[in-house]
């Protein structure tokens, strides 16, 4: 199992600003990034997000689950399913058995950490993210929510770089010493 975190950020390595907001993000639209993402999605078999990534898509008013694999939601607390048919699975404790429960949910494809760096640090402190795919957006935010807020550091080696639409750069690093769970 793969376990990756795709995500976009600012320049200077936010992912929200500091009101916890992407309008910065928005603004770009998706027109220009939908190819590259739906071959992303194509290879995914699982998501696993935060609770603050699952109650600001709840917050948003969808209507459909924008996912059609299963979503495991790390959470203490109790959340609503609010979205009829999809299918989410809340968990917590130790991030191993979370990372056990993702491969047999996976099964060969990769697993998406959505959303907040807090889960992708996770991963990563625990030797279990595979690999980092960041979109550079051309905006600084000057502070707000950080893109990987690991507590110590993550040797990252470069995979791949493309330049996209609208002066985006998306860098693809794998990350040496993953356990790969």
């Amino acid at each position: 199992m793969t376990i990756q975190y795709y995500v976009a950020s600012s320049l200077d390595g936010f992912i929200a600003d500091s009101d916890n907001r992407i309008d910065w993000l928005l603004r770009f639209g998706t027109a220009d990034f939908d190819e590259g993402y739906q071959r992303f999605l194509a290879g995914v078999g699982a998501i696993v997000m935060g609770s603050r990534t699952y109650e600001f898509m709840l917050s948003e008013g969808m209507s459909e689950w924008p996912y059609s694999v299963p979503t495991v939601v790390l959470t203490r607390r109790d959340l609503p399913v609010a979205v009829a048919g999809a299918d989410i699975r809340f968990l917590s404790g130790d991030i191993d058995a979370v990372a056990a429960e993702l491969a047999a949910l996976s099964g060969d494809r990769a697993v998406w950490v959505v959303g907040g760096g807090d889960v992708a640090a996770q991963f990563a402190e625990a030797g279990l993210l595979s690999m980092v795919i960041v979109t550079m957006m051309p905006v600084v935010l000057g502070s707000g929510v950080r893109l990987l807020p690991v507590v110590d550091q993550l040797e990252l080696e470069l995979v791949s770089s493309v330049a996209l639409p609208q002066g985006a750069v998306e860098l693809t690093y794998a990350v040496e010493g993953s356990r790969d769970a």
